[in-house]
Order: structure tokens, then C-alpha cells, then sequence
């Protein structure tokens, strides 16, 4: 079948594959004209005739950037930031830039497949995989097919034997629409175990925290007066807003510090730069709270106002003294004590109330001893002084000592930590050191006050959309289970609680990708009767799925999109052209599945008309003028932390009486280091002596836009960063291939000097492919393990040793590569 016969012209599509080459200055004698800065004429002759056509950028980046996307003859010339509603928060990069690489890839996924060997009630899981083959099918057949073995499993298994799984690969409606999906049907959905570590030790201090705490706007960050970037390198990685207003923050005078292993974009903008060892970060921010104390440079009014540092801890049970304990009050009094600083009467400790109460000291009141929070804190920190830390953080006594006293004596300012140092098994104890940090130098509910490396932005509120009661056609249904990201091995395997036998998966290359331990992924997929996935190319995830469905790009479908991590603003995306080949948008295929099942009420059928009704739950804004004016700023406050703290005292509580306890036996009433591979006696230091790290890449947003052939000119191949000293005494040179192995995989990778990589630590950006490794994946590398207080997937706590790949290694497809010749010369290689 020809693509004329969808009413997709071949033709039309090299055209547009044409123009975005020369709007991208490829080369391509071939076109008719270039848009370029030396030729205006043409670039404005373009703007004039075209449509343009308003859209957003929404993948798992700190941008959701709205863009403007000009249409001409039905094709895609251009794109570039839209102006949004408020203006300071305009931006592109240029991955969004190059979205029309993405429309037009010959790469896409045209069709909807069936794998030739499997079928209802006998999937053969051995056959899948990247050497699997298809049989091209109608969408009628496929979503048949669906439909009917979910039918069948829901009878032999039960409704939560399906798995409904999306991720981060589009910032719409889509997770609404699956979630609603996923509730009627009664179907398991998976929490997350990703990038919760710091947010959850932040939370035990503060009440604030998932994911990253939330932190001032980044339209505030300006107003900082120091600034410490903690794992982040916010200048390569978040180069739309966010780091426009930090560099607005440094030209308004702002002192930056960088905590970094690695000499990073950001570090080389800072006036410090702090190069950690790998997992010392604790280490580091007790030395901090010892110095604050030490010196005297804590505010004592916030203190006093904001937290428990004055709050009685009984020495016989460690816990809290409370009203109650006191002789005359009600039992159910629970307000925590304190000693007046005048009378030394106690006095109980009202949320966001200043008390003027001893800081230090031991008391007794009414024959309870007593020592204040803040007294044991001081004791805890005194073993780490920072000239104790210096040598296993690997720092410098003075820089310690000098980030410090910026921090606490400069006006406000804060700490902005990435997801990096959750990455490490115990991550969460930084979230807890840090949240005490900021409390000592009172940086909280402020303007100037920053408490993690992105605002949360906006998010779309949404009701309860995805969970309708009354659905009519819908009986005996009570919502969707869950399981655990880090325990879905566990529950296929063992059928515990329940069995899942299916998965249905949009939006992600999560489960084969981008979640740890990939070789035990796989296996799991054994477990399943039928793996569905949609998407737009052929992932890694998606080459192990039975039914494999084409969906739409972003820019082929009218969506809602928010703007969560990133800027205060609501986008509409109107649709620049209909779906290539025989793609479809995610909701009607979910429609049309859920008619097939009899849910024939679930959508309204009509993608507008669901849109309208999603965003009647968001009184923020009306629909028609979302649609009228392409984005909306909706009202976020600025300014964090202004009300009482969501704690039991509505205060920020320095001090832990319900003493967590990990689950290597280390009690957190106070932040103690607690250490995995990053150890330096680890029991596999020796035999994998180089600490491995992922890094978030420039040219990739997780994994997308690594199939994207305009960015691969940039960055062609993954590539282990080494430093030249680990390289040269293992004989490896820089260019050639190596081996990076451990006990659990390999990857074979160009090797990479860089000086900015510290000796015994190693890279390699995450987000690649399966099918871009000469042998191996860096997944491969990876373990699932997680901590017990906050059970996060920890890519940086690996180890490994690198050697000379083998000589007989085939390395062909990057010292040989296919050229991409749609990009060159405007031809697409194979009809279907």
C-alpha cells in the first residue's frame, strides 16, 4: 500500500522533511529556500504566507515552552517560541526547535502492527523483541485484539490484571485520559520510584516534598543574594527560564556556588566551586550547620518564629515535651514547649508565632529534663567541623567555611539541588540536612529564597476527571489498584497481591529504557499474555510489545498542556496538520478501545469537547480564552512558605521525635550520613573500583530526541567521560572504544577525556537507546535496589571498571554510519 493511498502524500512529506533541514542550515542544495539571517527577504517571505499555528514543546523538561508553528501548503516550514502572557517567560531551546524533525522522521511508526507470532491466549514472550517481526493490521483489527484479550484476562484474572502504564513523554491530557481509563476498567497503575529522595527527606523537616520541595518562582530568583547550585548543572540543563533568571540573579550581584563532582556549565559561571567526592553531600551540609553554629550566623528571630530549634526534647524518651506533660493542661494539649527567655517559665509553641524562648540549654519543668532542639543539633554537628569533613568530601576547609557565610550573612538566598544526590541510595538524609540549613539561615517565605533547582510551575488542575463516579455502562467497578514501581517484577512473577498479565503503555520508554536493571525487565515481560504499546517511533520499550499502535505527534493533535517544573502558564496547542500515515492521537484510540469494551460514555468522542469538560475543573482560567490567546499565566504564588508549615507543630521541626530509623539500622532524629557504593570500604570497591554516574544530557530530554537525526550531528554516539589519569593507567586512549562492565552487565562506548570528571568517577549521559550501543546498555550497569525511608531508583550509586573494548569489537555503525539522506538530499529511505 502506497502512502497516496492514506491521503498522505510521499511528496508532502519530503517537502516538509526538506524545509526543516534548511530552516536548520543542513545543507540541502535541493531547496527552495533557506531561512537564514542572510537571506531576511525569504525568511519573512515564509512568515508572510504561512499559518501559524499555536502549540507547546511538553516533554519531561524544566521548559514546556510554547511555541509558534508555521504552516504553509499543509507543511511545517517553521517553529519558534511563542510569546507567552507574561512575557519574561519566553523561551524555546533548540529541541523544540527541531520538532519538525520529529513530524517528518522516516523513523516514525506509520501503521499499526501485530508481532507475527503471537496471538490471543498464546503470546510466545520469547519471541519479542528488537529482532521480532510484524504484520502490518487495520486499527480495527488491533484495538479487537486488545479488547479482547483484556476481556479475557479480566475474566480469568480479574480487571487489576491489566496494567495501564504512562509516563513524562507529553506534558497533555494524556495521563488524564489513561488514568479515567485505567480507573473504570479497574486496572493497576504503578507509583513512582523515581526522584522522590531529597523531596522526602526535605518533607520530614518541613511538611513540603515529593519530588523536589517547592521553591519561589524563578522570576524571584533575581532578588537571591546567594545561590547554591547542588547537583545541578542548570545551564546546560535548563537553559530556557530557569537559567535566565539565575544568570539575571549573578549580574544583579548574587554570589554562585556549585557542589558538583563534576566542573559542569554551571560550576565554570560560579564564583565557587565546591568539587564533592560522590555521595559526601551530608558530609558537607553538617559541616555547614556545624559552621552556622559555631559562628553565630543563625537567624534567631526565624528560629524562634518558624521552627522547634527552641522546643524541649525530654532526655529520657527523646521525644517532645508537650502542654499536656505539664502539670494544670488538658491532656490534649499538644503544643510543644519551650522556656521563656525572660521568665523562664515554659511556654507553649505556637505555629508562626514568635516566642522569645531559650535557643540552648538543659532545663527541668515540672520534674522533666529537658534539652532544646537546637542544643542537641549543636552537639551532633560538633564531629563535623568542616576541618574533620574536608578530607572525605574531598574540599577545601576555607571554601567550606566561605560558601557558608555567604549563605548566612549575604541577605537571602538558598540551596537549589537537582534530583542528582537522590540518585544515591540514602539521598534522602541530604533533603533533611539541607532543610535544616535553610532554617538556620531563615530562607524560607521570602522573596530571594530559592529551595530546589525549578519552581513547581503550573499545573492543570483537573478534579476528578480521572476518576468519574456514575459512568453509566459501568458497574462493580471501584477504581484502579496500584503498585509500587520498584516491587512490579515482584507482583508479576508471584501473581502477590494480584496477577497482571498485560500492560497497555503510552507515553514512555521508561520500562525497558530508562528505569534501572533492564535485563531483569525483560525477563519480567515473560510474565505477560499481551504487551500493547502507542507511540510515535519505535522505542526500546516499544520494541517488546505485541501490538504496537502509531500515535500522533504532539503537533498533529489539539491538546491542553501545563507547564509542572517550569514557568506559571496554561497552553493550548492547536493542531498544525492531520496525524502522517495512519497515526491517531492517544484519545481517540482510547476512545475507540473503551467503545470496543462497551464504555461507550467514558469520552465524549469528540477531542474539543473533551478538552472543554477536562478544563471546566480549572477555574482559573475559561477554555475559549485559552484557546483565543494560546497560553495563560495563571495565578501561582511567587513567594513559597508564607503560611504554617503542614507539620505537626506548624513549625519546621529541626529535631525528628518519631526517629526513622533506616534500613541498615541508622536512626534519623538528626541527618547522619548513611553511605552504599559510594563508600570508600564498600565490599565491591576493590573489584569495581570507578564510581558511575548517568548524567542528565543537553542534547536528549531523557530519551527523547535521541533518534532525532538533526541532534545526533551534535552528539552521534554515547561516549564514557574519563578522566585522562583512570584512562591512562588502564591503557585506554581518548576516541578508542572500551568496556564498561560490573557484574550485573557492560556497555561498550567511545571513550571520552574529561578533565572536569574527577578521578574515579565515570559518565554516560542518560537517555540512549538500546540500539545505539556497539554492545551492551548502560541500563545494563544499573541495580534496583532502594532505601527503605524513601524508596527511590539510585542511578549513581554503581560501580564499575572500564577496560579496552575487544579488538574484534564490531564498531561499523558509527565509523561507518548510514547517512541520513532524508536530511541531505530530501529522500526518505524504504516505502513502509
Amino acid at each position: 500500500m502506497s502512502d497516496e493511498d492514506n491521503g498522505v502524500s510521499r511528496r508532502s512529506v519530503l517537502l516538509g522533511a526538506g524545509a526543516a533541514a534548511g530552516v536548520l542550515g543542513l545543507g540541502g542544495t535541493d531547496y527552495n529556500f533557506s531561512l537564514s539571517a542572510t537571506n531576511p527577504a525569504q525568511t519573512g517571505g515564509l512568515l508572510d504566507k504561512s499559518e501559524v499555528v499555536r502549540t507547546a514543546c511538553a516533554p519531561n523538561c524544566r521548559g514546556k515552552c510554547p511555541l509558534n508553528v508555521y504552516v504553509r501548503d499543509g507543511e511545517i516550514k517553521f517553529v519558534e517560541p511563542q510569546m507567552t502572557d507574561d512575557e519574561q517567560y519566553r523561551r524555546a531551546c533548540l529541541l523544540g526547535q527541531s520538532q519538525i524533525q520529529r513530524v517528518y522522521s522516516p523513523k516514525r511508526l506509520k501503521y499499526p502492527m501485530v508481532r507475527s507470532d503471537w496471538e490471543p491466549g498464546n503470546p510466545n514472550p520469547e519471541g519479542r523483541g528488537p529482532d521480532a517481526e510484524y504484520e502490518r493490521v487495520s486499527w480495527d483489527t488491533a484495538l479487537t485484539y486488545v479488547a479482547e484479550e483484556m476481556t479475557r484476562l479480566r475474566d480469568e484474572y480479574g480487571p487489576e490484571s491489566m496494567w495501564m502504564h504512562t509516563a513524562s513523554g507529553d506534558n497533555g491530557v494524556g495521563g488524564n485520559l489513561i488514568g479515567r481509563f485505567a480507573q473504570v476498567w479497574g486496572a493497576t497503575q504503578w507509583r513512582t520510584a523515581i526522584d522522590t529522595n531529597v523531596g522526602r527527606g526535605f518533607n520530614r523537616i518541613t511538611g513540603y516534598g515529593f519530588y523536589l520541595p517547592p521553591t519561589n518562582l524563578s522570576e524571584d530568583w533575581e532578588n537571591a543574594q546567594t545561590i547554591i547550585v547542588w547537583g545541578s548543572d542548570i545551564f546546560k540543563s535548563q537553559f530556557q527560564n530557569d537559567a535566565s533568571k539565575l544568570h539575571k540573579a549573578t549580574e544583579n550581584g548574587a554570589k554562585l556556588v556549585v557542589v558538583d563532582p563534576v566542573y559542569t556549565t554551571t560550576a565554570a559561571k560560579a564564583d565557587l566551586w565546591l568539587p564533592i567526592r560522590p555521595g559526601k553531600d551530608v558530609y558537607l551540609g553538617l559541616a555547614m550547620i556545624q559552621e552556622i553554629l559555631a559562628e553565630e550566623l543563625y537567624d534567631t528571630r526565624f528560629l524562634r518564629e518558624r521552627t522547634t530549634a527552641g522546643a524541649l526534647v525530654r532526655d529520657d524518651t527523646q521525644e517532645l515535651v508537650r502542654m499536656r506533660d505539664l502539670d494544670g493542661n488538658s491532656d490534649d494539649d499538644d503544643r510543644v514547649v519551650g522556656i521563656d527567655a525572660e521568665s523562664g517559665a515554659p511556654v507553649p509553641l505556637e505555629a508562626d508565632t514568635y516566642a522569645n524562648v531559650e535557643l540552648f540549654g538543659s532545663y527541668t519543668v515540672d520534674g522533666i529534663a529537658a534539652t532544646t532542639g537546637l542544643t542537641l543539633l549543636e552537639a551532633h554537628v560538633e564531629e563535623y567541623r568542616p576541618e574533620a569533613i574536608a578530607e572525605v568530601t574531598g574540599l577545601n576547609v576555607e571554601d567550606i567555611r566561605t560558601a557558608t557565610r555567604w549563605l548566612a550573612t549575604r541577605g537571602p538566598g538558598g540551596i537549589a539541588p537537582s534530583y542528582a544526590v537522590g540518585r544515591y541510595k540514602y539521598g534522602h538524609v541530604f533533603g533533611q540536612t539541607y532543610a535544616i540549613i535553610l532554617a538556620l539561615t531563615g530562607d524560607y517565605g521570602k522573596s530571594g529564597t530559592i529551595h530546589s533547582h525549578h519552581p513547581s510551575g503550573a499545573s492543570l488542575q483537573t478534579g476528578d476527571y480521572g476518576t468519574p463516579e456514575g459512568v453509566e455502562g459501568i458497574e462493580g467497578v471501584e477504581g484502579a489498584a496500584t503498585v509500587k514501581m520498584e516491587d512490579i517484577q515482584e507482583v508479576i512473577k508471584t501473581g502477590d497481591p494480584h496477577p497482571i498479565k498485560a500492560v497497555y503503555g503510552m507515553q514512555s520508554n521508561r520500562l525497558i529504557n530508562q528505569v534501572p536493571d533492564r535485563k531483569s525487565r525483560i525477563e519480567m515481560l515473560k510474565g505477560l499474555d499481551m504487551v500493547v504499546w502507542a507511540d510515535f517511533v519505535k522505542s526500546s520499550t516499544v520494541e517488546w510489545a505485541d501490538i504496537i499502535l502509531p500515535a500522533a505527534h504532539w503537533f498533529e493533535k489539539e491538546d491542553i498542556t501545563d507547564a509542572w517544573g517550569s514557568h506559571p502558564h496554561i497552553s493550548y496547542r492547536e493542531k498544525a496538520h492531520e496525524p502522517l500515515w495512519e497515526a491517531r492521537d492517544d484519545y481517540y484510540i482510547l476512545a475507540e478501545l473503551a467503545e470496543k469494551l462497551g464504555y461507550e460514555n467514558l469520552f465524549i468522542g469528540d477531542k474539543r469537547a473533551e478538552l472543554r469538560k477536562i478544563a471546566s475543573y480549572d477555574d482559573r482560567f475559561s477554555f475559549d480564552e485559552l484557546r483565543s490567546k494560546g497560553n495563560i499565566r495563571v495565578e501561582d504564588e511567587v513567594i513559597k512558605y508564607t503560611e504554617p508549615f503542614p507539620t505537626e507543630t506548624g513549625r519546621i521541626e529541626l529535631y525528628d521525635e518519631n526517629k526513622p530509623v533506616e534500613d541498615e539500622g541508622t536512626v534519623l532524629d538528626l541527618p547522619r550520613p548513611i553511605e552504599d557504593r559510594s563508600a570508600d570500604d564498600h565490599e565491591l570497591a576493590d573489584r569495581y573500583p570507578l564510581m558511575f554516574m548517568q548524567k542528565h544530557p543537553k542534547w536528549r530530554i531523557h530519551s527523547q530526541w535521541a533518534d532525532n537525526a538533526v541532534v545526533r550531528k551534535f552528539e552521534p554516539e554515547p561516549t564514557l567521560d574519563i578522566n585522562p589519569s583512570d584512562a591512562a593507567s588502564r591503557g585506554i586512549g581518548d576516541g578508542e572504544y572500551v568496556r564498561v562492565f560490573n557484574d550485573r552487565g557492560e556497555a561498550v562506548v567511545k571513550a571520552n577525556y574529561n578533565e572536569g570528571h574527577q578521578p574515579g568517577l565515570v559518565n554516560i549521559d542518560q537517555g540512549w537507546w538500546h540500539e545505539d550501543f556497539i554492545q551492551g546498555d548502560l541500563q545494563d550497569l544499573t541495580h534496583d535496589e532502594v532505601n527503605k525511608l524513601a524508596p527511590t531508583f539510585v542511578y549513581y550509586d554503581v560501580r564499575v571498571e572500564v577496560e579496552p573494548a575487544p579488538e574484534d569489537i564490531d564498531t561499523s555503525m558509527y565509523e561507518d554510519p548510514e547517512p541520513a539522506d532524508w536530511l541531505e538530499t530530501g529522500t526518505i529511505g524504504g516505502e513502509d
